[in-house]
């Protein structure tokens, strides 16, 4: 991999797992806040995608930066279920929070995710609600970033092992004989 491009997946890596973090907190302190009723599922499945980004993360990062471990295959395949993971994060997060503004007395007692903190003050709840589906989206473009840039490298390798091929002594098919 180019040093350009593997200085670019790096910081990538580094996004992701800031962002991981930062929804993995937020994500936390939402279903700790929650005083009555169930946590709302919305909250608990961001709090797995953040968890089970953090987990796939103890691969990523070290295959990233030292290429004998790297797995170009099985990277992809864990960047592409972040990468969905994410996304569906993000999508179901910003449908319950439907873009709606947190001083509004209305919104926040009656909508399912804000509602939830006894002692906590219910518009800063929705505060860390929008703040959490932000990373969960910026979490999302990092992902897709290094999926793409994985995706990349798979074309490429598999550029170079057709050559090795081909090197070693194995005719291509343009070179064997043509039925009669």
């Amino acid at each position: 991999m180019p040093s350009a491009i593997k200085m670019i997946h790096i910081i990538l890596r580094t996004l992701q797992f800031i962002f991981t973090v930062l929804v993995l907190a937020l994500s936390g302190a939402l279903i700790q806040q929650q005083m009555r009723g169930g946590t709302p599922t919305r909250v608990n499945y961001s709090i797995f995608v953040a968890a089970f980004a953090a987990v796939t993360h103890l691969y990523l990062f070290p295959a990233t930066v030292v290429d004998r471990i790297a797995s170009p295959l099985f990277m992809t395949i864990l960047d592409a279920l972040n990468t969905i993971f994410y996304l569906c994060a993000g999508i179901a997060m910003a449908a319950q929070l439907n873009g709606n503004s947190c001083s509004s007395f209305h919104f926040i007692h009656n909508n399912g995710i804000t509602n939830g903190g006894g002692y906590v003050s219910q518009s800063r709840r929705c505060r860390e609600a929008n703040a959490m589906t932000a990373f969960e989206w910026f979490a999302f473009a990092a992902f897709l970033g290094s999926l793409l840039i994985n995706l990349w490298n798979l074309k490429n390798q598999n550029h170079i092992s057709r050559g090795r091929v081909n090197m070693k002594g194995v005719r291509p098919m343009s070179q064997t004989s043509q039925p009669v």
